[in-house]
């Protein structure tokens, strides 16, 4: 499955990078892919990061080794799950 974590973000460029680098670090840790961090053509969001990962739950145990920065002012995630036809 992959998950798409869209987010704002009220800091530099070097503190989004400082978390990505501890993203990368939990999604090692766990087995999840750490697939990006992309900006995003939406206005609505600052950036979105991408991952794969076998379940959610996987995910949410990669997610809870890095406490949500407060430079990351609100969040959102999306599910997209492999539909084989």
């Amino acid at each position: 499955m992959k998950i798409l974590l869209y987010f704002d973000w009220m800091g530099s460029r070097k503190e989004v990078k400082g978390w990505a680098t501890k993203i990368m670090k939990a999604c090692e840790e766990t087995g999840v892919e750490y697939v990006g961090l992309y900006g995003t053509m939406n206005q609505k969001w600052h950036y979105t990061a991408m991952f794969d990962a076998t379940s959610y739950d996987e995910f949410l145990k990669m997610a809870w080794k890095v406490p949500r920065p407060q430079n990351m002012t609100h969040y959102i995630h999306e599910l997209l799950i492999d539909i084989r036809v």
